[in-house]
């Protein structure tokens, strides 16, 4: 909760900013946010391997993942492989070894990512039955201590990461969610800018969370 409070506290302190500003900000970049929360008891230096798809799933408000005959939508290639190769250069030098999904990984990271101007971090697992293994009805989300924020009017393109531990599936079927990561502000301008932009938020989440490194 202190985090979440943190992040409003900063919303707050960015709108002050900018209403002060005659200008506002002068580049899309200056707007973007990084958030990040995690399970305080969770060991994560215990952990050595990790498994990410190859893919990043494109979440949309108007899609129904657990109908029949559903297939994802995927952010496209050239933005989703900046973000993958980040998310996987960042784990190895926190210590990690990537592994497949079939070898039992310690820990399973999924990347989303929506656009709209409005955006529910809690959205649907099934968007994920695709990729994780043994998934089964009726498996949830399970987040440590808080519950995910509602962030409103959020400006076009925004970022989530996942980082899952596979091994400890509750009695009540959910899947502890031992970190997050959100980016708000992203897939504005052009490719080369939207890019470097995954990349420099992506590492400011990690370097926010320092006690991911094993």
């Amino acid at each position: 909760m202190k985090r979440i409070n943190q992040l409003i506290l900063a919303s707050l302190a960015l709108l002050v900013f900018t209403a002060c500003t005659p200008d506002g900000a002068e580049y899309v970049d200056e707007l973007d946010i990084v958030y990040t929360n995690y399970d305080p008891n969770f060991a994560f230096e215990s952990k050595g391997t990790f498994s990410i798809p190859d893919e990043v799933i494109k979440i949309d408000q108007e899609d129904a993942p657990n109908e029949p005959g559903w297939e994802p939508e995927f952010v496209d290639p050239i933005y989703a492989n900046a973000i993958l190769e980040t998310i996987k250069s960042n784990m190895r030098n926190y210590g990690y070894t990537e592994v497949d999904e079939s070898a039992n990984p310690d820990l399973i990271i999924l990347p989303s990512a929506m656009q709209t101007d409005q955006l529910y971090f809690y959205y649907d697992w099934w968007y994920w039955n695709w990729y994780y293994p043994g998934w089964i009805p009726g498996w949830g989300w399970g987040y440590p201590g808080y519950f995910p924020p509602t962030v409103t009017r959020i400006r076009t393109g925004s970022m989530f990461i996942q980082m899952t531990d596979p091994k400890n599936q509750s009695a009540t079927d959910k899947i502890p969610v031992v970190w997050t990561g959100i980016v708000n502000g992203l897939f504005e301008g052009n490719v080369n800018t939207i890019s470097t932009r995954i990349t420099q938020t992506i590492d400011q989440a990690f370097e926010q969370s320092p006690y991911l490194a094993k």
